[in-house]
């Protein structure tokens, strides 16, 4: 393993970046963070300044053009993402790429054939997994403590970014926007994480309750091989930020969040249920230091990117990052056509590298 500092281009200097992948570089020890890019000369100016970065380029061509980089991380909007990661693997460079992967089908094989032909790695930002008690509950469902599990049910609530942080075009419109392909990324891989699989088919129903061309709610029930099934709940509604996990198995069942894990087999009574669902608000806004909350707050941006450099730094060339993103990307595009026409749609995913 090389002692070499990997060159790192951050481009697209949107919230992202600024609030997470730019602070994440600047603090694994690994990293030289050496240029910002971005169309906008005052984003990168304001940020060049504001985090140390003195190379500033206002293109992908210009950033290759005039600097070495080992690696970039993708923020722009999605339907940049595939010429912007084409450029890099050009270029001899790995990319982490925000999600959703591509816009397109076409698009995100386009930019996994470029990975594997380049031997490069393309990894898609699914930090959400990269938590402790998400990985935890992986490991009981290795282990076969949970039995079989047959059904696997990932909540992901916020607000509407237009009142909370976003501005960005894509959020709202009907092609590549809405709530199924902003948050339908994120809780489609936690089902495939924790099922260790792909969906083979899905149906969705979705809303549209604020003033939006776009849905910002939407339900998807992903059928799995062996009778299984993902229920996936996404919404912009919500006054704050919500997650959880319910995993459910023949032996026992496991209710998860970000600071609560929860165990309940066949023996338990019912009232269990009922006190985890009031549990972890009371617990966090009464009683902040209650040893239920196990697990400390952690940085998964900085998990992820801390895993992104290591996998570099040890020559890895494993694509199963990049074919995990490319099937959550056509999962996503069968969903859509599903919320559309109100039916059951097959998912052909690709499951061979």
């Amino acid at each position: 393993m090389s002692n070499r500092k990997i060159r790192v281009a951050v481009i697209g200097i949107g919230q992202i970046a600024t609030k997470a992948h730019i602070p994440v570089y600047l603090s694994n020890k690994h990293v030289d963070l050496i240029a910002l890019v971005d169309i906008d000369k005052k984003k990168f100016e304001r940020a060049g300044k504001k985090f140390g970065v003195k190379k500033c380029f206002s293109s992908v061509d210009e950033l290759f053009e005039k600097q070495d980089v080992d690696a970039v991380s993708i923020c722009t909007p999605p339907d940049t993402h595939a010429d912007i990661a084409l450029k890099a693997f050009s270029h001899g460079a790995h990319v982490l790429c925000e999600k959703p992967m591509a816009t397109t089908i076409n698009d995100g094989k386009r930019m996994f054939k470029a990975s594997q032909k380049e031997e490069k790695i393309l990894m898609v930002g699914f930090n959400l997994r990269f938590r402790p008690s998400y990985q935890r509950a992986k490991k009981l469902v290795l282990q076969g403590c949970l039995g079989h599990v047959y059904c696997v049910e990932d909540h992901y609530l916020s607000p509407n970014p237009l009142l909370t942080w976003g501005r960005s075009r894509w959020f709202f419109s009907p092609e590549v926007g809405g709530v199924l392909l902003d948050q339908g990324p994120h809780v489609f891989d936690m089902l495939n994480y924790v099922f260790g699989d792909f969906p083979c088919a899905v149906s969705a129903h979705g809303s549209t309750y604020l003033d939006s061309p776009v849905e910002d709610f939407c339900v998807c029930v992903m059928e799995y091989p062996e009778d299984r099934t993902g229920i996936g709940v996404m919404s912009w509604l919500s006054p704050k930020t919500i997650e959880n996990l319910s995993i459910h198995g023949t032996a026992q069942s496991l209710f998860v969040s970000p600071n609560l894990f929860l165990e309940v087999n066949t023996t338990d009574v019912s009232e269990v249920s009922l006190w985890r669902a009031a549990s972890e608000s009371l617990i966090s806004l009464k009683f902040p230091n209650s040893p239920l909350l196990r697990n400390k707050k952690v940085n998964t941006h900085q998990l992820e990117v801390n895993h992104f450099i290591r996998r570099i730094r040890e020559k890895q060339k494993s694509a199963l990052s990049a074919l995990n993103g490319l099937n959550i990307l056509i999962a996503c595009d069968a969903a859509k056509k599903a919320l559309k026409t109100d039916k059951r749609i097959g998912i052909p995913s690709i499951k061979r590298v």
